[in-house]
C-alpha cells in the first residue's frame, strides 16, 4: 500500500488503541474502505496497553472477551492476560488488516474546527514540533481516557529528594531492590503492583484512601488441548467467548436495586467478598479492608494475589492521610514516614474526554457545550449536537461496568458505519448532525436510570463528575447497548446534501423479503389453479 500521510484523507481518526484498531479495521473489512488516517499521540499503538507498562499490569476481563470478534485469538495463555500479551495482540491485529500503513505515530491532535463543510485538524509532530494542518470529512474520536494520569495532589511535592512516579508512566530504570517505597493507592492498578514490588524493595508502606471491594480472581494457563480445540474445533472459540459474553452480560444485576430479589442477590455476592476479605488479609487490615459502600459502587477489584501478599512482613497498609511531602519521605499527621521512592497509583483523569484536544463545532467548543449541559453526554454514547460528521467511541456513558470494553468499543463502530461512513460514501447526504432535542432525550434517560443503580451508593468513584452526574456508565446489559445502536433512527439527525435514500433496515428489509415470497408463491398457487380450471 502506498504512504498515505501525506495525502488528504476523506477521515481522520483520533487514537490507535483499542476503539481506534475496532473502528479502522472495520472500515477496511466491511466498507474496503482506505481513505483514513489515524494520529496516534504516542510512539507507539495500543493506547492504554503500550503506556501502562507497571509490574504485574494485566486485564481484569476475560482474555477470550477481551478480544476482538472478528480477530478471536486462539492461544491466549491464560484466563487473564497480562500486558505483553494484551499489546502483542494488538499489534498483530493492526498487521492482519493492513491498518499500520494508516497509522502516524507520535503526533498529537491540538485542534479539530468545523467549518460548514469538513474538519479543519491541527497538529504537532512531537519529535520535531512541527504544526501542520489536515481536512476531511470525518472526524472520530477514539481517544480512551485510562491514559492521562491523575496530577499529584500531595503538598510539597518539590521537596522531595526521592523519586516519584505514577504507575501508569512506570520507571524502570530505578532499582526498587534494597529500597523503601511507598505506594499512594489501592485500585486495581496497585493491586495489582504491589504484590510484584514487596517480593522486590526492602519495604513498602501503601498508603490507602479508602476501603475497595475485593473478590477472588481463578488465573489458569489454558492446556495445549484447550488451545488446539479454539484453534481446530469448528466454533469452538466462538462459542467460548458467547458464554462468556453471556455470563458476564448476568453480572449487570449487581448494579441494581430495583427489587427485593435484586438487593438480596446483591448482599449475597457482598457477604461471599467480606468473607474472602476476612480469609485471605491478615486480621488487623480487615476493618480497613472491609468497605462501608455497597459493592459496584467503585470498580471490585479481582484479587491478583494482593490480600496474600499483605502477610509478608516487609509491607504496611496505612489509612493514615497524607499531609505533604517532606525532604525524606512522606508526612501523615501522626508521623514522617522515610522512603526512596514514591509510587503514585492514584488513577486517571476519566472524566476529560478527549482532553485536551480543542474540538470546536457549529457554535461553540465540545469542553463549552458539555459545561452547558452540566456533564459530558452524547446520543447513543456516540454523537453530539452541532458537531456535524463527527463521532466518538469510548465516550460519555459508553462503559461497560460488567462486560468487555471491546465488545461496546465495536458496537458503536459498527454503528458509526452505518450512520456516518456508508451513507457519506455512499453520496446519500454530504453531513449528518444529531438534532439537540435528540440528545437531550437520550442523555436524560441515561442518567433517569443512572440515579437508581449503585454508582450513586455514596462512595467517591471516578464514574461521577464534580455535579455528581456520571458519565461514564451504560446502565443496561450490552445487549441492549448492542440493540439500541443496532440501527439508525435516521429523524433524530439533520442532514445536509441530502439525495433522500437511505439503506433499509434489516427488520423492514426482512418484511418485504416475506412479503414478496409470500406473494410470489401465492401468484404462482393462482396462476395454476387458474390454468387447471
Amino acid at each position: 500500500m502506498p504512504d498515505i500521510s501525506h495525502q488528504e484523507p476523506r477521515a481522520i481518526i483520533i487514537g490507535c488503541g483499542v476503539a481506534g484498531i475496532a473502528l479502522t479495521a472495520r472500515l477496511k473489512k466491511d466498507l474496503n474502505f482506505n481513505n483514513f488516517i489515524i494520529y496516534e499521540r504516542e510512539p507507539e499503538i495500543g493506547g492504554t496497553w503500550f503506556l501502562n507498562t507497571y509490574p504485574g499490569v494485566g486485564c481484569d476481563v476475560d482474555s477470550h472477551l477481551y478480544s476482538f470478534s472478528f480477530n478471536p485469538n486462539p492461544n491466549w495463555s491464560k484466563r487473564f492476560a497480562e500486558q505483553p500479551e494484551i499489546l502483542e495482540y494488538l499489534n498483530s491485529t493492526v498487521d492482519k488488516f493492513g491498518i499500520r500503513p494508516h497509522v502516524r505515530c507520535g503526533v498529537e491532535v491540538v485542534e479539530a474546527r468545523w467549518d460548514e463543510t469538513r474538519w479543519r485538524v491541527s497538529l504537532r509532530d512531537l519529535e520535531t514540533n512541527h504544526l501542520f494542518h489536515r481536512e476531511a470529512e470525518i472526524l472520530v474520536s477514539c481517544v480512551g481516557t485510562i491514559s492521562i494520569p491523575k496530577d499529584c495532589d500531595i503538598p510539597n511535592r518539590e521537596v522531595f529528594q526521592g523519586a516519584v512516579w505514577h504507575s501508569a508512566r512506570w520507571e524502570h530504570g530505578y532499582e526498587l531492590a534494597g529500597k523503601t517505597v511507598a505506594v499512594v493507592g489501592n485500585g486495581c492498578s496497585a493491586a495489582q503492583l504491589v504484590p510484584k514490588i514487596v517480593n522486590q524493595a526492602k519495604t513498602v508502606y501503601q498508603f490507602q484512601r479508602s476501603a475497595q471491594w475485593v473478590t477472588s480472581r481463578c488465573n489458569r494457563e489454558f492446556t495445549a488441548l484447550e488451545k488446539w480445540c479454539f484453534r481446530n474445533v469448528p466454533l469452538a472459540n466462538r462459542l467460548y467467548r458467547f458464554l462468556l459474553w453471556k455470563n458476564t452480560d448476568a453480572l449487570h444485576t449487581l448494579y441494581l436495586s430495583d427489587t427485593k430479589k435484586l438487593v438480596a442477590e446483591r448482599e449475597r455476592t457482598t457477604q461471599g467478598a467480606v468473607d474472602y476479605i476476612r480469609q485471605n488479609a491478615p486480621a488487623k487490615y480487615h476493618d480497613a479492608l472491609v468497605p462501608a459502600f455497597p459493592l459496584g459502587c467503585k470498580r471490585r477489584i479481582f484479587d491478583p494475589g494482593y490480600l496474600a501478599c499483605l502477610h509478608q512482613g516487609n509491607i504496611e497498609l496505612t489509612t493514615e492521610p497524607i499531609v505533604e511531602f517532606y525532604e525524606h519521605g512522606l508526612r501523615t499527621a501522626r508521623r514522617d514516614i522515610e522512603v526512596d521512592a514514591v509510587v503514585l497509583s492514584t488513577g486517571f483523569k476519566i472524566q476529560e474526554f478527549l482532553s485536551p484536544i480543542e474540538v470546536i463545532g457549529r457554535h461553540t467548543s465540545l469542553n463549552e457545550h458539555w459545561k452547558s449541559t452540566r456533564g459530558a453526554q452524547a446520543y447513543k454514547a456516540t454523537f453530539v449536537s452541532g458537531f456535524p460528521n463527527f463521532g466518538i467511541i469510548f465516550g460519555p456513558n459508553a462503559f461497560p461496568a460488567h462486560n468487555s470494553v471491546i465488545y461496546t468499543n465495536e458496537v458503536q463502530a459498527e454503528y458509526l458505519i452505518k450512520t456516518m461512513f456508508r451513507p457519506i460514501i455512499a453520496g446519500h447526504f454530504a453531513t449528518l448532525d444529531v438534532k439537540e432535542a435528540a440528545e437531550m432525550y437520550d442523555a436524560n434517560a441515561v442518567q433517569t436510570r443512572l440515579k437508581t443503580m449503585v454508582w450513586s451508593g455514596g462512595c467517591s468513584n471516578w464514574n461521577l463528575d464534580v455535579n455528581g452526574r456520571n458519565t461514564t456508565n451504560f446502565p443496561e446489559q450490552t445487549w441492549k447497548f448492542w440493540l439500541q445502536l443496532y440501527w439508525p433512527r435516521w429523524k433524530d439527525f439533520n442532514t445536509t446534501g441530502d439525495t433522500s435514500r437511505r439503506p433499509m433496515d434489516p427488520w423492514r428489509k426482512a418484511t418485504l423479503m416475506v412479503l414478496t415470497a409470500v406473494g410470489m408463491v401465492l401468484g404462482t398457487a393462482y396462476g395454476r389453479r387458474k390454468q387447471l380450471i
